[in-house]
């Protein structure tokens, strides 16, 4: 595991216990990625099934009602998800040995981790069989323009839109849906962003506050540029593809 794997999985580990609760858009955005692969292929019937990043199992959730036969799950820090029955593959996506011949790879809000998307995206395009599906989604470079405007570090390496992601599928794959979604939160101050952030483990590569009063300036400037009658806001922009693979 290279080292940001590693700070990565340490960040995530650290707010395992409210990630769940707290992945408000991450939840969101799992069930439009799948709604949108459902859109594009209407009528696939993936009996082979990769998730890469699968976390607290927003999107497992809704890919266990295609009642694949098998179903391979990948992450860096989770432990295996109750009542699941899968073929569980720790570690990094970027290293791990991944199934052969699947006819669905999908990854929801994991992409903008890793150091070389095109790496990632070009294994899990690997996996997949001819005439089998990708649906994957990230953060666009536009995310959290609230926190940009002030001008936050709290950054993910990998940030790409849904036409940044189809530029990198190999030959011989057509892309069936790209491009972007905003969902945006409210909160009712500056200070319950920064613990949504530290709650669901988003802020992992961020840069720390280096005083006390650094942190009470951030919140003021905050709540005053983005505050208004029903609170602060913090937007998420998320990137989507869905592609298949020329039989």
């Amino acid at each position: 595991m290279n080292a940001l794997a590693g700070r990565v999985a340490r960040s995530f580990a650290r707010g395992m216990k409210t990630y769940d609760g707290a992945a408000l858009a991450q939840r969101q955005i799992a069930a439009r990625l799948f709604a949108a692969y459902r859109g594009a292929a209407a009528g696939h019937r993936p009996a082979r099934v990769l998730e890469a990043g699968y976390g607290s199992g927003h999107l497992t959730r809704h890919l266990l009602e295609l009642r694949p036969r098998r179903l391979w799950l990948n992450d860096l820090a989770a432990p295996e998800l109750p009542g699941v029955a899968a073929e569980y593959l720790p570690g990094d996506v970027a290293e791990v040995a991944l199934p052969e011949a699947v006819d669905l790879a999908a990854s929801a809000s994991t992409i903008q981790w890793v150091a070389d998307p095109a790496r990632v995206l070009g294994r899990l395009c690997q996996a997949v069989a001819p005439g089998g599906w990708l649906a994957i989604s990230g953060f666009a470079p536009g995310h959290f323009p609230e926190l940009r405007a002030l001008g936050s570090r709290a950054a993910a390496p990998s940030y790409l839109a849904g036409a940044g992601m189809a530029a990198l599928l190999p030959a011989g794959w057509r892309v069936r849906g790209a491009g972007e979604w905003r969902v945006r939160l409210h909160f009712p101050g500056a200070l319950e962003v920064l613990r949504h952030l530290r709650a669901t483990g988003v802020n992992g590569c961020a840069g720390q506050f280096r005083s006390p009063g650094a942190l009470r300036d951030f919140m003021a400037r905050y709540e005053a540029r983005h505050g208004g009658a029903g609170g602060v806001a913090l937007t998420y922009v998320a990137s989507w593809l869905v592609a298949e693979r020329r039989a």
